[in-house]
């Protein structure tokens, strides 16, 4: 298997923290280029190419498919209970945190100096997050005690609304959702989603310098 591939993307994060979480050989990673869209025409990284050169898009069914395949515990947890609380984690956090993220990053690359553009993605960014805390586990990580899916997919997230929107925006969306924000403290420095966290602090440092240095 290969793994189309960026360190910044949350998204390609999520698959990253599943493989580590499944104590995975290592698998090739891949950069895009130019002719990435005819390799995967829905154009979105992560993507997965198998061995049988089947590609699959999408990272939450790249997960499903990894999580199926691979050795080990089920990050999705063992009981019917314990699976609904990580998929409901899942869906709160691709439902209503990602578009926002999505909508940043667009702006971001595109006009990066228009501050008021992503001043104003603030509310959407603000209701993911009331979500989001109503649901949050209030120990331990994000559906339970156990590292699961939920943590693999809600804390690349919470890097960019922790560490890099209150520079653009002015304020800590994050602070004002406190069991959000506990959680956030912990995971954080989790064995498993700390070293898929710095992978993306560092490619976030990256894109800062190449934007510096073309100004």
């Amino acid at each position: 298997m290969k793994l189309y591939n960026n360190d910044g993307s949350p998204f390609a994060a999520r698959v990253r923290m599943l493989l580590r979480a499944k104590n995975a050989a290592p698998i090739e990673m891949l950069k895009p280029g130019a002719d990435y869209k005819t390799i995967a025409p829905i154009g979105k990284i992560p993507a997965l190419l198998l061995d049988d050169g089947t590609l699959l898009p999408e990272s939450e069914v790249i997960c499903g498919y990894l999580d199926a395949t691979l050795p080990g515990p089920s990050l999705y947890l063992d009981t019917p209970e314990a699976r609904a609380r990580v998929t409901l984690m899942v869906r709160l956090s691709d439902l209503y945190l990602a578009p926002a993220l999505h909508d940043f990053f667009v702006l971001l690359f595109t006009q990066p100096g228009n501050r008021e553009a992503i001043e104003a993605l603030a509310p959407a960014f603000a209701r993911g997050l009331k979500f989001l805390d109503i649901y949050v586990a209030k120990d331990g990580c994000a559906a339970e005690a156990r590292f699961s899916q939920a943590d693999c997919t809600l804390s690349p997230m919470l890097f960019y609304v922790d560490e890099v929107l209150p520079g653009l925006i002015g304020q800590n969306l994050l602070e004002k959702r406190p069991a959000l924000n506990t959680y956030w403290q912990r995971i954080k420095s989790h064995p498993t989603a700390a070293p898929v966290l710095d992978e993306v602090r560092k490619s976030w440092s990256r894109y800062q310098q190449k934007l510096q240095a073309s100004q």
